[in-house]
């Protein structure tokens, strides 16, 4: 057995980051609450019109996937739509730790949604009721590989327990699996100028993550793989939402619309996660354990949204045009259960803010040619230059911004033929820059350990690029 101290970078599950920063919680637990449990700005589900306008369509609706911008879209529909939504998605992540830079690219079939809306009643109705249903399928695979880095390095003992230079050669996150989301939407229309919303949102999601690192001996080779504390684990749950909206029109062109999004409220998360560790006579133990009273409180969101749309020449040319601003109460994230999980709303009282996202789509039809651009932003979640740390093993700590969820840009670009049966293909460009840290408490099969010191966490960045080609088929009836 080798247990060995090392000062200089940062490897523990549980972190302490910087001399201020004194509050413990667990990264990947974090980054999985940023990025995969909440309902937010990272999304490449929807329908192509939807996808092609940047998700711009709070004010505009009549679109399946604006359901779930604003439910009060859903009154906009005078036809029944039903639809089905495919897609290719390219992932490509681009690692820098030190002087080690990687990249992979991972891409997927996908088919991410498929709904109905039926629009009740008559057109000569004063009131009208329009009910939806929609289902979304995102995949959440994302591995991260950050390759060898010759800046950092540090005396380890040998496989016969002689202390020797061992330097990184690979550190890798792996995440897997998928999440869904069952919506049930109903919309009110009144005389074609008010519209009202309200929708219900069963989620659920299984992902399955991984952390390695791996050294190598600079004397003769010999290399180590280490598993990071309390990975692998898989999770699964089931969680709740509801949205309420409305949408007004001011005027025949202009649209105001309003909706707020509540939290998600995950609940039956099933958690197995390997712990390992020594018992009382200083032996290595691993087990496999279920954690069955976890629960999670994802941020609510408030968007709000205008819209221009309107005949420019004559029937057959008409141009829209859509903006949203998007608000998520971040601060609203909680974890609930074990003492151990709940030390993550220290990270969330320390170091999350309120984000922002702002969205903006046109439309351009002439006669049954649709041409569409879109525009998204999003800022950080987390407080700019409140996590430090070092970028080799020689230099002063700095602070960093974007830690393990970064601002992101989101371009657009969509045609298609309208027809009674009709086709729209979008494509999605989104780019991404974050910062991580190379943290967790490693140990080898044998029972090895490498545990690092905890005042100067070990920073890499992350450049996240994907290209998303969206196919939808529809009928109107």
């Amino acid at each position: 057995m080798n247990k060995k101290l090392l000062y200089g970078f940062i490897l523990s599950s549980m972190v302490l980051i910087g001399k201020s920063q004194t509050n413990r919680f667990y990264p990947n637990d974090v980054s999985d609450a940023f990025s995969i449990f909440g309902d937010n700005s990272n999304n490449t589900t929807g329908t192509a019109r939807y996808i092609g306008m940047g998700g711009s369509m709070g004010a505009l609706g009549g679109d399946l996937s604006a359901v779930e911008t604003n439910p009060a879209g859903l009154g906009i529909f005078r036809n029944s739509v039903a639809n089905i939504s495919m897609s290719i998605l390219s992932n490509k992540n681009k690692a820098t730790m030190g002087n080690g830079v990687n990249s992979n690219t991972d891409t997927n079939f996908n088919v991410p949604g498929a709904g109905v809306a039926l629009a009740l009643g008559d057109e000569a109705d004063l009131f009208k009721v329009n009910v939806g249903v929609n289902f979304s399928y995102q995949r959440v695979d994302n591995d991260v590989n950050f390759s060898r880095n010759t800046k950092l390095n540090y005396l380890y003992p040998n496989k016969d327990n002689v202390d020797q230079l061992y330097e990184m050669v690979n550190y890798d996150q792996y995440t897997n699996g998928y999440k869904s989301k069952m919506k049930f939407s109903l919309a009110t229309n009144y005389m074609d100028r008010l519209y009202f919303g309200i929708g219900l949102d069963w989620h659920y999601l299984n992902i399955d993550r991984n952390s390695e690192y791996g050294h190598r001996n600079t004397v003769d080779g010999e290399y180590m793989k280490f598993n990071e504390q309390l990975t692998p684990y898989s999770q699964e749950a089931n969680g709740f939402g509801l949205n309420v909206g409305v949408i007004g029109k001011i005027t025949p062109e202009i649209r105001l619309g309003a909706a707020y999004h509540s939290p998600i409220w995950w609940s039956d998360m099933d958690d197995y996660r390997w712990i390992y560790g020594y018992d009382d006579k200083g032996q290595f133990v691993e087990d496999y354990v279920y954690y069955d009273h976890y629960k999670n409180v994802s941020p609510g969101k408030l968007v709000l949204s205008g819209a221009f749309a309107s005949n420019i020449v004559d029937d057959d040319n008409s141009l829209a045009f859509n903006f949203d601003f998007i608000n998520y109460f971040n601060k609203d994230m909680e974890f609930k259960g074990d003492v151990d999980y709940r030390l993550n709303n220290n990270f969330v009282n320390d170091y999350v803010r309120n984000s922002q996202e702002y969205r903006a789509g046109i439309e351009y039809r002439f006669r049954e040619l649709k041409l569409r651009a879109g525009y998204a932003y999003a800022s950080s979640p987390v407080k700019s230059n409140s996590i430090s740390g070092i970028w080799d093993t020689n230099s002063d700590p700095v602070f960093v911004k974007n830690y393990l969820a970064g601002e992101k840009i989101n371009c657009l670009l969509e045609p298609d033929m309208i027809w009674s049966i009709f086709v729209d293909l979008g494509y999605q460009y989104i780019k991404t820059d974050y910062r991580t840290t190379l943290s967790g408490d490693f140990y080898t099969v044998s029972g090895s350990n490498l545990a690092i010191s905890l005042d100067k966490p070990y920073l890499g960045k992350v450049n996240n690029i994907q290209n998303n080609f969206v196919l939808t088929l529809g009928m109107r009836f």
